[in-house]
């Protein structure tokens, strides 16, 4: 058994604080520990590897842009830990710029996919493409609504085309549940590429202040067309939201957490049920 307690959300070097574990066998008064303990130690320490796997300059460089992992914006959003997590991390890192869920928001199901700008700035390769593509899917299948993270520089460019492949099944994926359920997306941080345009096929689409997506940014725009254009005026929520891309403009990444939790009190599972009913001081 173990004892653990959800962490909050910070800004915090992650390496600085250890996380107070206790792995003890259930009604068995105390002892010395043995394998069983060590296993379960082994275990834990295997599921909190991915939230600081990346490095502490890497979480440090994410936290200087007064931007949140994707665990904490997790942390944020969930009732409690997530039933289902996959996080591929092997020798190349394959799948490992993202994160795939089943959580637990306001009490609902929710499947949550979210980009970790820590491994590859969040870059999308053909495994990432299956996973979402399997997170989609899932989603139809169990007809929840779908969450997304968005905080990625598109596809990695050094797998070539297969990076290109990933982003088409997940393109053919979302398109198939569309109108099934609901999806909200966020978008962290400076999304390009596919990063950008795929969230655009969601429900609602939810932009904070100093955030960018686009097709590429300013640098491209200069060389290519020798404007000088800034960021926020390229695809910030200033234009975005303009043009009608951006459906909500907030402050930072937990007014937008918020900003889900509180579409989610009003929006069905799917297109076959009823919205949740909410109390009100009405006659």
């Amino acid at each position: 058994m173990t004892k653990t307690t959800n962490p909050q959300a910070s800004l915090n070097n992650p390496f600085n604080t250890t996380q107070e574990v206790e792995f003890s066998v259930p009604g068995q008064a105390s002892y010395e520990p043995g394998l069983y303990e060590e296993s379960l130690k082994k275990g834990f320490d295997l599921i909190q590897r991915p939230k600081t796997a990346a490095g502490v300059a890497s979480i440090t460089r994410q936290h200087s842009k007064n931007r949140m992992t994707i665990w904490e914006r997790i942390s944020v959003l969930t009732d409690e830990d997530p039933k289902v997590l996959f996080q591929n991390w092997g020798k190349n890192l394959d799948g490992a710029g993202l994160v795939t869920a089943v959580v637990k928001i306001n009490g609902r199901d929710v499947a949550l996919y979210g980009h970790d700008f820590t491994v590859r700035a969040g870059s999308m390769d053909a495994t990432n493409g299956k996973k979402l593509a399997r997170l989609f899917e899932l989603a139809g299948k169990r007809r929840i609504p779908l969450v997304g993270m968005n905080d990625s520089a598109g596809a990695y460019v050094p797998a070539g085309v297969g990076g290109l492949d990933g982003y088409a099944e997940a393109f053919t994926a979302l398109r198939k549940i569309s109108g099934v359920v609901p999806s909200i997306m966020c978008m962290f941080g400076f999304n390009a590429g596919g990063g950008s345009y795929l969230p655009r096929q969601g429900s609602f689409l939810i932009q904070p202040n100093e955030t960018f997506f686009g097709l590429t940014g300013p640098g491209v725009v200069k060389s290519v067309l020798g404007e000088d254009v800034t960021a926020d005026e390229l695809g910030g929520p200033g234009v975005h939201s303009q043009t009608g891309v951006t459906d909500f403009v907030v402050e930072d990444e937990v007014a937008a957490l918020k900003k889900v939790k509180e579409l989610l009190n009003y929006i069905p599972d799917n297109n076959s049920v009823m919205a949740p009913v909410q109390e009100t001081s009405d006659p």
